[in-house]
């Protein structure tokens, strides 16, 4: 057998932590940080994670060490998926294939006799001929196709999968956690125990380790009674969030008390991967049972065809039956019981099995052993020879050998080291015998420790590979994103600044490269790196030779002709600057910036991130709009630490539009950099929520305590409040307001929201705390509507004190109330998903086209547009001019009625939306906000507000936007002037990539290959052609000698 490492990632801006692949060759196993960017990375470095079967998670259970989880096994889910069905197929094409019945009889008698023949063999050999076949593998049983991932972690892991389940939904793969438990953590200090986990190839020891100076049995004293504080009173009293749908109880929640915490956890993961629900499925049930608002349906009595039902909003519900859908089970539960934050870090001992000598065919034929029992002999089956001798496999195979294997150590600070140096296993002949290798995933100043030092010097006879942040080189880890950017760079230095990286290690001189040996004993790891655990220890060759992007030979193939282009273009920039400025000093917010540190839909890819764009305004703040898995990775490549300081200290809203994963991953990592910078240190050890005492406190508490504001709908704000039990990563200084548009007046100055039970705003009906929130935030004004896109999307439009107006779509199609909400803005950022010549695609999955978010700038009246959130598949740059410039139609919630429900229910990230609800009817009047109850059928009266009078196209500015780019509104207009030089830098790179792809190794050895093909075949006709030539002429010659 033959397996190896390999390094996925290291510490860098891009990676927060270190994982690694451990490949056996038919199966794959994960180990390590999975961290957010993990799945970005492996796509970048081109590895294959459909093998993956166990993913062993190490450190402790925090974000940092797992953010990148729901990604990477969405990205596993969908890479089996079709492998899967491709094996099915096959089984049933093979058991469906039909003979004719001659063939077929003498096909079976042949068959029968050849089964009869082994049969005897191996019944005479004493062993059971269908168990030798079902030990092989060759049963082709269906069922064993299904795939299962098991995950393995720390405590709260089980919890922190549950807390996705609104927004995760896979079928087809099974999920499991492996979470430590109390009992392993007491038995884990026993040196002879068996392994914590093992299949058919590896063994698993779980090294759980505590910082040394907590004891065993922590407790915290009781406090005295007191009033509950104002985040207390949001935490307890808050409504939680309910499922829309019909009979939302889960089955275990409605009997609590006779199960643990951990069973209700595990169910609801089972749920989120393992159901069989379909969409479409409908059941019959009673009105008055059903959970309102809820799509409902009923069937005509006479066409038998379904009709969308709307029960009545003020009337009582009428005694009928209706159809509702079956709620999707991974949800059924309201709110998960609380965790208790534990500081226990993972690490794991790896061992192979002891590996079989060579087999010895001679041995055996000495011995009189059939050939047909040798595959039996070599694993591990004691057989009799012909001459009734028992011949065991060590008589016929040479001495097996210890199995290899390696540790991944984690260590998260100097307080864990002690803890684990004293562990038994390191004096444990039977885990450490064999032992090749450990992989250090260590934290800030745990490398410098004499101790670990110390160890590293005891066990010399290992190979040490240490990554952390202050040892591991800030190397490029997504190469094809940061060469795009360097190459716009070129084009437009001012606004795509080349990101902040080194190649070189902050412990290491210059002269040593990272890779290397060090005269410690250890080497600093790198991504790539190989090494070979079986059949023999040896560092492999890896697929690239070069670790690091290198960035000057980026510059140096730039083309010259883009150069001399994008040289133009900044002279008449220059030279028209100054009437430019003159125009720029009569719109509020000129100064203001935009930082797009995602541009891309759906998944991360090679070169864009997901979405999040980033807003900065002098003298009133920096505003986060999305937060995609990675985005605290973007922020590093484009700011210095001190810079990146500066901007979480002024950093005061996030606004998360919908619950798509692709949209709201990366808000944990940031609010706790926030967290860091603002109010010092993590207490990681309790979730301690302070406030003032009581609703009243509220103005207060924003006079004299600085908060960050997450605005979002209800599922964002549980989802934080739930995960926030397993980690302080802030949440106890947040200002977490859930948006409720449905709630409001027809007026475009006015957003119904709550920070608890108290409603809140900017516009409200309390003028106290209005202003305590518009000090508290910078703004205005903050206005939100419901756009057509997935459940509760949510588009915003912020005003600042100057003026300034700055509107932002999030996921949707084109709405009419987004655009009277957002008339006059200075600038809209819109979603442009796909092409013109792809509507049928943005119709189906809910998105917008290139022209249509012009179209609605147009209508807003907006004077600048910066068009993001393109599809990952499509990398080429329109034709602004040649887009159409024609009326949009407008396809707002109210109007949005999708009988069939899939594209309310899934998008293409693949992530569901489980509340998939009716939008109602308008109705001509609505209550206000304090009177109205939430409900799907409150209208958007489109007839209260007039739209905007559009703005002409030629005062109408547009920008298409790449990640890392840095400008300010009024330079918008210059951007425009650069995409006919993208578009040439694009056609460019698409020649050489394909000239280069008809280069490659592996290209080339299939283009001859195909040549040799076409040769042979060649051949094979030439000689059919010489062989029935020959065949004619014998003919001739037997008809001439018939003749004569």
């Amino acid at each position: 057998m033959h397996s190896y490492i390999q390094l996925l990632s290291t510490p860098t801006a891009d990676t927060a932590g270190t994982a690694l692949i451990l490949d056996v060759g038919l199966k794959r196993y994960m180990f390590g940080n999975i961290h957010e960017g993990l799945q970005r990375v492996c796509i970048q470095r081109g590895s294959r994670l459909a093998k993956t079967s166990e993913i062993f998670i190490s450190g402790t259970t925090e974000w940092k060490n797992l953010g990148g989880l729901f990604g990477v096994i969405l990205t596993i889910a969908d890479a089996t998926a079709s492998a899967v069905q491709s094996a099915a197929e096959n089984i049933k094409a093979k058991d469906k294939a039909e003979e004719t019945p001659k063939q077929n009889t003498a096909k079976s008698a042949k068959k029968a006799k050849s089964e009869a023949e082994r049969a005897r063999i191996f019944l005479e050999a004493g062993l059971d001929p269908d168990e030798a076949i079902r030990r092989s593998g060759k049963d082709g049983d269906p069922q064993s196709l299904r795939p299962t991932l098991t995950i393995h972690g720390g405590k709260n892991l089980t919890h922190t999968i549950a807390t996705g389940r609104r927004f995760i939904f896979r079928k087809g793969m099974s999920v499991e956690v492996n979470e430590l438990a109390e009992t392993e953590e007491r038995d884990s200090i026993h040196p002879g125990r068996d392994p914590d986990w093992k299949d058919d190839c590896i063994q698993v020891w779980h090294l759980p380790i505590e910082p040394s100076f907590e004891t065993e049995s922590r407790t915290i004293s009781p406090e005295p009674p007191r009033k509950r504080s104002f985040d207390e009173f949001v935490e307890v009293d808050a409504p939680s969030s309910g499922n829309t749908e019909a009979l939302v109880r889960h089955p275990l929640a409605n009997n609590a008390s006779s199960i643990t915490d951990n069973e209700l956890r595990r169910s609801v993961v089972s749920a989120m991967f393992g159901s069989q629900w379909r969409i479409d499925a409908l059941f019959e049930t009673p009105l008055k049972d059903v959970k309102l608002p809820a799509s409902l349906w009923t069937k005509d009595p006479e066409t038998k065809k379904l009709e969308r039902y709307h029960p009545p909003k003020d009337n009582p519900l009428p005694d009928i039956s209706v159809l509702a859908r079956k709620p999707w089970p991974g949800a059924l539960v309201d709110k998960l019981p609380p965790a208790k934050p534990s500081r226990i870090a993972m690490s794991y001992i790896v061992r192979h099995y002891p590996q079989r000598g060579k087999f010895l065919p001679s041995k055996a034929q000495e011995l009189k052993v059939h050939s047909m029992i040798f595959s039996a002999l070599q694993n591990g089956a004691t057989v009799k020879s012909q001459n009734g001798t028992t011949v065991t496999p060590e008589m016929v195979m040479e001495p097996s050998r210890t199995g290899g294997g390696f540790a991944m150590v984690d260590l998260p600070s100097v307080e864990y080291l002690h803890s684990l140096l004293r562990r038994p296993e390191w004096q444990t002949s039977r885990i450490m015998d064999g032992l090749q290798a450990i992989v250090w995933n260590l934290g800030h100043g745990v490398a410098r420790d004499p101790a670990l030092r110390a160890f590293i010097q005891q066990y010399n006879t290992l190979k040490h590979i240490v990554a952390a942040p202050d040892v591991s080189p800030n190397y490029i880890a997504l190469d094809s994103s940061a060469a795009l950017i360097i190459s716009l760079n070129q084009v437009d230095s001012q606004r795509y600044p080349i990101p902040i990286h080194s190649n070189l290690s902050p412990l290491l001189p210059p002269s040593i490269t990272s890779g290397e040996e060090q005269s410690t004993g250890h080497m600093v790891a790198v991504r790539d790196y190989q090494l070979q655990l079986e059949a023999k220890l040896e560092e492999r060759e890896p697929a690239t030779k070069q670790p690091f992007l290198d960035t000057r030979r980026v510059l140096e193939l730039a083309s010259k002709e883009v150069l001399e282009l994008a040289q133009d273009v900044k002279s008449n920039i220059a030279s028209a600057d100054a009437g430019v400025d003159s125009v720029n000093q009569r719109f509020p917010g000129h100064d203001a910036e935009i930082i797009c540190l995602g541009t891309g839909s759906s998944a991360p890819s090679k070169y864009r991130n997901v979405s999040a764009t980033l807003l900065r305004v002098p003298d009133c703040g920096t505003y986060l709009f999305d937060c995609g898995e990675g985005t605290l990775g973007q922020l590093r490549r484009l700011y210095n630490p001190a810079e990146l300081e500066d901007v979480l200290r002024d950093l005061k809203m996030i606004w998360i539009s919908h619950m798509h994963a692709d949209h709201h991953l990366g808000t944990t990592s940031v609010i706790k950099a926030w967290y860091e910078v603002n109010h010092g240190h993590v207490d990681r050890t309790r979730n301690i929520h302070n406030g003032g005492d009581g609703q009243d406190d509220l103005i207060k508490i924003l006079q004299q305590e600085k908060r960050l504001f997450v605005f979002a709908g209800d599922q964002m704000i549980h989802w934080l409040e739930e995960y926030s039990s397993v980690e302080d990563f802030g949440y106890s200084k947040l200002a977490a307001i859930k948006s409720n548009p449905r709630m409001s007046p027809p007026s475009a100055d006015y957003s119904f929201m709550q920070w608890g039970n108290v409603v809140v705003g900017l516009h409200s009906l309390d003028e106290p705390i209005d202003e305590a929130m518009r000090q508290a935030t910078g703004l205005r004004n903050l206005v939100t509507c419901h756009v057509d896109h997935c459940h509760d999307a949510q588009a915003v439009s912020v005003t600042f004190p100057s003026g300034f107006k700055f509107s932002y779509s999030g996921d949707c199609r084109p709405s009419s109330r987004f655009v009277q909400i957002g008339k006059g803005s200075t600038v809209l950022v819109h979603e442009a998903t796909f092409d013109d010549d792809m509507q049928a695609d943005a119709d189906a999955k809910k998105h917008s086209t290139m022209s249509e978010a012009i179209g609605v700038a147009l209508a807003m009246g907006a004077k600048r547009l910066l068009l993001t959130h393109f599809s990952q598949r499509y990398q080429k740059i329109p034709e602004l001019a040649a887009l159409r410039r024609d009326r949009v139609k407008f396809d707002d919630p109210e109007n949005s009625i999708n009988d069939a429900g899939e594209a309310d229910a899934f998008n293409d990230t693949g992530f569901v939306d489980h509340n998939v609800q009716s939008s109602g009817q308008p109705v001509q009047e609505v209550p206000s906000p304090l009177e109205v109850e939430a409900s799907d059928t409150t209208p958007y009266i489109s007839a209260a507000l007039p739209l905007p009078d559009p703005v002409s196209e030629q005062d109408l500015k547009i920008a298409i936007a790449f990640d890392l780019l840095r400008v300010r509104v009024g330079d918008i207009a210059h951007l425009e002037k650069f995409v006919p030089i993208f578009q040439r830098l694009f056609e460019i790179s698409e020649q050489e990539g394909k000239a280069k792809a008809l280069n490659q190794p592996g290209v080339v050895a299939q283009r001859k290959r195909e040549e040799q093909i076409q040769k042979r075949k060649g051949l094979q006709k030439k000689n059919s052609q010489m062989k029935q030539q020959r065949l004619d002429r014998d003919a001739d010659v037997v008809r001439l000698e018939a003749a004569g």
